[in-house]
């Protein structure tokens, strides 16, 4: 039996109800071609509010507190990425790498790369970024000291170092040159992204692994001083600000539809298009202050955990969609079951996203605000996912966040059946006695 090449695309930070295929405003035609040859899945959740976890779990078929690899109040990225690193979990890589596949990924975003261990299993991953900021070793140095350049001189002041705010001044002006050249943050590397697959598949069957940077944060406007005065509670962003900002994710949306038609066009021309799974996703979405909140991790909200999923199957294949909740989680096991020739289904009746604290590092600036962070952050928060009902608990305190169904609001007292199933679903899944729930 010919095994069927594997193509998992992840569009980073792409949340599922500014797709136009979900009845979204951002128009995106090349993905509504590609929904025509595959399954269009309409309750995908991921497993956590931020790439690191989400990843690992897209990866291991494990949740975030099966598989270890998240944040909490004592590991933040360092010993998220070194406890990775140490982790014996097999992956979808490393399974089809043992099946006889040729193994490759590319990244266009850093912290999915050979550094923090995404690499086991993979015969070549090549991750690089399109960010001039990311690149300058000098803004690195100015970012952890303060948001802004004015931030970086008081700082450098308090310090008793004015002679090095010229050489921070000059570097900024220079980045900023840069952008307008890169025309970025609209292009974040999917053209990169498209000419290195392109050049690494060489012999089937195959394995390819692509992550799109387009979506992520920063959008043309975005300030590093609002967001972080945003997230410590110093001044929250104007309700103008954040409209023109989801306009800009609009646009960065319809943009990585263009290069996701490039791909798309290349597999067919190639003749790599119609015998191949491909899984076409997101590892989480993204938050524009609909509960109080910018981005992405920490909360569990819908904006945030749920994301596209649109899955072809070889020779375009289509079986009848299972009601119920689609994770990344079950990529692994669908993935598995495809290569293998069986009939596969990614539905079940449940799906859980769960979110650990804060990982977020704030500038030297921003120390006297560490209390906010810790009484907002530092918790840990669940959501349940069965029946067309939602419960997302915030596990700290015990204490009920949202209650819905579907995307409305539901009553405790006239849905009491459904939240106490609910609540004994969460009751299976949380492990440790850590998790506290509220009574049903």
């Amino acid at each position: 039996m010919r095994k069927p090449n594997v193509i998992i695309i992840v569009c980073d930070t792409l949340r599922k109800d500014i797709i136009d295929l979900y009845g979204g405003p951002a128009r995106m035609p090349n993905l509504g071609t590609f929904a025509k040859d595959s399954i269009v899945y309409d309750n995908a959740i991921a497993p956590a509010p931020w790439t690191f976890p989400s990843h690992v779990s897209l990866f291991t078929g494990l949740y975030p507190s099966e598989h270890g690899i998240h944040e909490t109040k004592k590991m933040k990225m360092p010993q998220i990425v070194e406890a990775h690193l140490r982790s014996r979990h097999q992956t979808i890589a490393e399974y089809l790498h043992g099946m006889g596949y040729s193994t490759i990924g590319v990244s266009a975003n850093l912290m999915i790369s050979k550094v923090t261990g995404f690499d086991r299993g993979f015969d070549d991953f090549f991750t690089f970024t399109h960010s001039p900021w990311i690149q300058s070793d000098i803004a690195t140095q100015a970012r952890n000291l303060g948001a802004d350049m004015a931030q970086v001189a008081a700082m450098l002041m308090k310090r008793g170092d004015a002679k090095s705010i010229a050489k921070y001044g000059v570097e900024y002006l220079k980045i900023k040159l840069k952008e307008r050249a890169m025309n970025y943050p609209l292009k974040k590397g999917a053209e990169v992204v498209n000419r290195k697959a392109e050049s690494m598949v060489r012999k089937k069957p195959f394995f390819l692994f692509l992550n799109y940077y387009e979506a992520h944060e920063p959008y043309k406007g975005f300030s590093d001083k609002e967001t972080q005065d945003h997230l410590t509670g110093v001044k929250a962003i104007s309700r103008e600000k954040v409209e023109r900002l989801k306009h800009q994710y609009v646009l960065e949306a319809e943009y990585l539809d263009s290069e996701l038609g490039r791909l798309m066009d290349w597999l067919k021309r190639k003749r790599l298009y119609d015998d191949s799974l491909i899984i076409l996703t997101s590892d989480h979405g993204q938050a524009f202050n609909e509960h109080g909140f910018m981005y992405h991790g920490i909360y569990v909200y819908d904006e945030v955990v749920r994301v596209p999923m649109v899955i072809k199957y070889p020779e375009n294949k289509k079986h009848k969609k299972s009601h119920g909740y689609q994770s990344l989680v079950g990529v692994f096991g669908l993935v598995r079951s495809v290569v293998n020739g069986e009939v596969a289904d990614i539905t079940s009746e449940s799906a859980f996203a769960e979110s650990f604290g804060n990982a977020e590092f704030f500038p030297e600036s921003y120390k006297h605000r560490m209390w906010y962070v810790e009484r907002n952050y530092e918790r840990l928060r669940k959501a349940v996912y069965a029946d067309g009902f939602k419960l997302d608990v915030d596990g700290s305190e015990g204490r009920v966040v949202e209650f819905l169904s579907g995307s409305k609001p539901a009553s405790q007292k006239k849905q009491k059946r459904e939240f106490a199933k609910l609540i004994g679903t969460l009751k299976k899944s949380s492990k440790g006695g850590k998790f506290i729930l509220p009574k049903a």
